[in-house]
């Protein structure tokens, strides 16, 4: 029985993660407090309600994010008690989910403004939307890979970062760009160069790319899958197929 929990806290755990970075604040506290009513010892499940618990109080005011009442009298000892108490909750390093880096921002910045409030005598102004808005297309490069592709990046990606389609690399902004194709070589004294002779271990098509002596990455026009090709000269070259980092 304490097992099947388990499993259920994790599952839980994992969809609200997800829920989280398609921007769905409340879907992924509901189901991170599922995981901790399920397996309160689930580690780091503590840290990820707590984080998404931030985030869906970012909409209120800077006080929900400390867990301050609206109106009720707070001392600046108080606040930082709250802050040091939330921070360490929420700590990237305790809290290892992508709600943790933006919920330590937004506490941090959330301490601040309150007890520059409480030091003034006036209210502290709303917090931004940070993690709400439009998503705009955009093409994200991951360097871990070596792929290309169409993404949505909003608000929340841009603090939070997200996790790359085709691979299990985390990417953080700056946003990379693809690195321009690496041309054919030139022909130079001493150096040779000729088709390719290998075959893709693919399809088994024949490469029509110009190489030299060295290591290739070439991609099959016929399956259009990329390989590692050790070329040792013009009749000589073995094929691999290129492994996923």
């Amino acid at each position: 029985m304490a097992t099947c929990k388990r499993e259920k806290a994790e599952k839980a755990c994992r969809y609200a993660e997800e829920l989280f970075l398609t921007g769905d604040i409340p879907g992924a506290l509901h189901e991170a407090s599922k995981a901790k009513r399920l397996c309160p010892s689930l580690p780091g499940v503590a840290n990820a309600v707590a984080a998404y618990e931030v985030h869906a109080a970012a909409g209120r005011s800077w006080r929900a994010i400390l867990g301050i009442p609206a109106g009720a009298a707070a001392t600046q000892d108080a606040i930082k008690k709250q802050y040091r108490r939330l921070s360490l909750l929420v700590h990237p390093d305790k809290a290892r989910c992508a709600a943790a880096e933006g919920a330590f921002k937004l506490v941090r910045r959330a301490c601040e403004e309150v007890l520059s409030s409480v030091a003034s005598g006036r209210d502290p102004s709303p917090p931004p939307p940070m993690y709400f808005g439009p998503r705009e297309p955009m093409l994200i490069y991951c360097p871990s890979c070596k792929n290309e592709y169409a993404a949505k990046i909003g608000r929340l990606e841009q603090q939070a970062g997200m996790k790359c389609a085709r691979c299990p690399e985390w990417l953080s902004p700056p946003w990379q760009k693809k690195p321009p194709a690496r041309k054919e070589p030139t022909a130079v004294p001493g150096r040779q160069v000729f088709q390719c002779p290998a075959k893709c271990p693919e399809c088994g098509a024949a490469y029509t790319s110009k190489v030299c002596v060295g290591r290739w990455c070439l991609r099959c026009k016929a399956c259009t899958k990329f390989s590692m090709v050790d070329v040792q000269g013009p009749d000589q070259a073995t094929a691999t197929i290129r492994k996923r980092a």
